[in-house]
């Protein structure tokens, strides 16, 4: 019986999550166009868009987590002061030519922590 508890604790111990660690990721331009036009489509002012402090971490082949942060223009025609955002960017392609998805899972005020925000989203430990 002492030892079926023992392989049984050492089962469960083995089924715990297994945290996987994140390569820094370089974007191509083609993976950068889609991240910007799918932030830009949750915009008030799309065409007033700036791009900085983008960040990309890999932890799998084909999908990169990202993080960054978009200023622009808000309802009152006043850029917001940076706004941070976040991510998922996916190799779409069956083919091997450049095709992405990029799906937004977080996007903050200006007040938001992007250091937290990027953590959340799996781009820095």
């Amino acid at each position: 019986m002492k030892r079926i508890m023992i392989a049984g604790l050492l089962l469960l111990s083995s089924c715990g999550s297994v945290t996987q660690q994140t390569i820094p990721y370089t974007l191509s331009e083609g993976e950068v166009s889609a991240i910007q036009n799918t932030v830009r489509s949750y915009l008030k002012d799309p065409s007033s868009a700036r791009f900085k402090s983008m960040m990309a971490a890999q932890r799998q082949p084909g999908i990169v987590y990202v993080c960054g942060i978009v200023d622009s223009k808000n309802k009152a025609g006043a850029f917001t002061g940076g706004e941070p955002f976040a991510g998922v960017l996916r190799n779409t392609s069956a083919t091997g030519r450049a095709a992405f998805s990029f799906t937004l899972t977080g996007q903050g005020s200006a007040q938001t922590n992007f250091n937290n925000l990027c953590r959340q989203n799996g781009v820095v430990s």
